[in-house]
């Protein structure tokens, strides 16, 4: 028969020593000289706990401190290489703390995400970490009307008043679009969703200006796609834009870029000598196509440390201080867009 290790207790310490388990507690826990116990008796629980191996029940611990040590994380799409780096990362990050990461992706269902939301909150998780889809406005404002502790990664929705970490999209698709401006590029086409979300309004708002500062406000050409047919969508985009005449064109997202790429294949275009690519955020793809795409990089391992930090700062602190965080993206230049 295979033996059980017996777990050391409190009782066990405090036999031992021949004083209390309220006294053992006490001294475990960092409290003798609030309960004025004598330091020689201190040191004495201390070594036997040593000896003894004393581990101690860090779930009772919780239960105790109201604490399950357990955050919730919803991304839209965990498959999605950019979402299930971020899920690596947060996790990492949260066991560093001493928390485990719960996670469920959304598929960008608004229905799905107040679901998962509420599922969560039943198995009593501190709190969330979450990546907002289209139309759950009313499910983050209920938990921040509740006082659930939550943080927004990526995406956020302005009129809420909650903690948020993203990438300061305008002015990366700003400095992406002036890139390519310098390159001699002038006929730039930009191709996103058509969704009401934060980080697609501010990457097309950056598109849009630098266009404008540079005389070129005429030459905007933008074009949404679907995410639920992005094959076909994106067929159609970049037909669209090829016929305008455009010379260039900026991806919202790895996924369209993605989709983009196996039209530009099968119609043979040239790059960058007939046209001009920027994408979002890496995909192994990228450096696989003939002409490696240049792409705004997202500095994930600060967003998600951040993300994390913010959320156990509430958590123990108990004051919600707003902390909103946009990041600095990052031009990786590549040959998609070396037009000069």
């Amino acid at each position: 028969m295979e033996k059980r290790i017996k777990t050391v207790s409190l009782k066990d310490v405090a036999q031992k020593a021949g004083v209390s388990t309220a006294l053992v507690s006490f001294v475990l826990n960092g409290k003798q000289q609030r309960y004025r116990i004598n330091p020689e008796v201190a040191e004495r629980v201390k070594r036997i706990a040593k000896e003894l191996d004393y581990k101690p029940n860090g779930h009772a611990k919780s239960l105790r401190d109201g604490f399950s040590k357990t955050i919730g994380v919803i991304v839209p799409d965990i498959s999605n290489q950019f979402f299930s780096k971020i899920v690596q990362l947060i996790e990492s990050f949260a066991e560093r703390n001493n928390y485990m990461a719960l996670f469920a992706s959304s598929n960008e269902m608004a229905d799905k995400l107040h679901e998962q939301v509420n599922q969560m909150l039943s198995k009593g998780v501190d709190g969330l970490i979450l990546v907002p889809c289209e139309g759950s406005e009313d499910t983050i404002q209920s938990l921040v009307d509740r006082g659930i502790p939550i943080v927004l990664l990526d995406r956020y929705f302005p009129d809420i008043r909650t903690h948020y970490v993203c990438l300061d999209n305008e002015m990366a698709t700003y400095n992406a679009t002036k890139h390519l401006i310098n390159q001699g590029f002038t006929k730039i086409g930009f191709i996103g969703y058509d969704i009401d979300l934060s980080h697609m309004k501010s990457r097309i708002s950056g598109y849009r200006q630098a266009m404008a500062d540079n005389n070129l406000s005429k030459n905007v050409r933008i074009r949404y796609v679907s995410n639920l047919i992005q094959d076909k969508s994106c067929a159609k985009a970049m037909k669209s834009l090829s016929d305008s005449g455009a010379d260039a064109v900026i991806f919202a997202t790895n996924t369209i870029a993605v989709n983009c790429l196996y039209y530009i294949q099968r119609n043979k275009i040239m790059i960058p000598d007939q046209l001009g690519l920027v994408g979002f955020d890496s995909d192994i793809a990228f450096d696989f196509f003939y002409s490696p795409l240049t792409c705004v990089r997202q500095p994930l391992e600060e967003m998600a440390q951040k993300a994390v930090s913010i959320l156990i700062d509430h958590l123990n602190t108990k004051v919600n201080l707003l902390q909103q965080v946009k990041a600095e993206g990052i031009l990786v230049v590549r040959d998609s867009s070396r037009h000069v």
